[in-house]
């Protein structure tokens, strides 16, 4: 049994796996949910300190979920064979001086600007591994942190799908009904552009936006905005839907786990060829038919018109994005001894691939 923390220092909001279900939560909550409830699943001891929380619970699974503050005291902290700090590096020297002799990593979800250049070498002072959400993400991290003072280990591993999505085979897909999951800075207005050309064909046809993304002059015909949403809920719309729509080629995406999510479930994508929309999409981006050329408005709403001829294509998620795999990635980088430089966490049936 190995003795884990995960200590999130940036949440607004306590959270827990009820708190998936009942609440709109970000993709950091989700995954470290995910995993934290994974590891504990297969006999680690597991918990998970995190900002705004203001007293310990423990869920069915055996987690701990305690308070965090990094100016405060941290005696209640337990002892950790391994610990992983979400996003914010600048944690990682206490941590360092408070768990000497664990194993360290850094667990990003976004792409660092030039500000945050001291984390590669912060990250190396620590001996912490800098782990990124996808090879996409890590290329762009690496670019960050070589340019910097001290190098630092980087890994990938993906974002967990959760192992349960399938299809129900009871939700028929309805033809005029798309879906987009979008923040402030999701390219929204790409998307909009490239639904007005759907419109042109479909005049029936409905976007539901789910999340906080603004949409600049007024809200535009055939839009509905559903604002952030539980979980579940979001996985309903996106079951019901003919396609998850998110053509847009401005904003690098690093993570595009609910694009797996929605073909675990059985719903097509269409997006532009961003480097980590080709990962997470994994062999049914093997002919492209969810791939659309954003940077042309109507390449989506053409495709639409292929598939509303002929049928949706057949899609599935691929096997390394399963949380129960993922776990098994986090697993191998936390309970192994730190490579000499630089791991590729890759899927268990091919070997790890060192840099030197």
């Amino acid at each position: 049994m190995t003795r884990l923390l995960f200590i999130d220092p940036t949440t607004t909001t306590p959270y827990q796996p009820r708190t998936l279900y009942d609440r709109a939560v970000g993709a950091t909550p989700t995954s470290v949910v995910r995993v934290a409830e994974g590891l504990a699943q297969r006999g680690h001891r597991v918990t998970v300190a995190q900002c705004h929380r203001s007293w310990p619970s423990r869920s069915p699974g055996g987690v701990a979920y305690v308070p965090f503050a990094f100016y405060g005291s941290w005696t209640h902290l337990p002892s950790a064979d391994a610990v992983v700090v979400a996003e914010q590096h600048k944690v990682l020297p206490r941590v360092r001086r408070q768990f000497p002799d664990a194993r360290l990593a850094l667990w990003l979800r976004d792409v660092p600007g030039r500000h945050r250049r001291s984390l590669g070498a912060t990250a190396a002072e620590a001996d912490a591994t800098i782990v990124c959400v996808s090879d996409a993400h890590r290329t762009a991290v690496r670019d960050l942190v070589d340019g910097a003072d001290g190098w630092a280990r980087t890994a990938r591993i993906h974002d967990p799908v959760d192992d349960t999505a399938e299809p129900d085979g009871t939700t028929p897909p309805d033809p005029s009904k798309l879906v987009v999951a979008a923040g402030p800075a999701d390219g929204l207005d790409e998307v909009l552009a490239a639904f007005a050309h759907v419109r042109e064909r479909r005049p029936r046809a409905r976007l539901y936006v789910v999340g906080e993304g603004r949409m600049a002059g007024g809200l535009p015909p055939g839009v509905v905005p559903l604002g952030p949403l539980p979980h579940r809920q979001v996985m309903r719309h996106v079951r019901e839907a003919f396609a998850v729509f998110h053509p847009q080629a401005g904003v690098e995406v690093v993570s595009a786990s609910l694009f797996a999510e929605a073909n675990a479930v059985g719903t097509p994508v269409l997006a532009h060829p961003h480097a980590a929309v080709r990962e997470a999409l994994g062999e049914s981006a093997g002919d492209g038919r969810q791939l659309v050329d954003a940077r042309d408005p109507a390449s989506a709403a053409r495709r639409l018109e292929q598939w509303w001829a002929d049928g949706r294509p057949t899609v599935t998620c691929p096997l390394a994005l399963r949380t129960h795999r993922v776990v098994a990635d986090w697993e191998r980088l936390l309970g192994a001894e730190a490579p000499s430089r630089t791991v590729r966490v890759v899927p268990e049936t091919r070997p790890v691939a060192m840099a030197a």
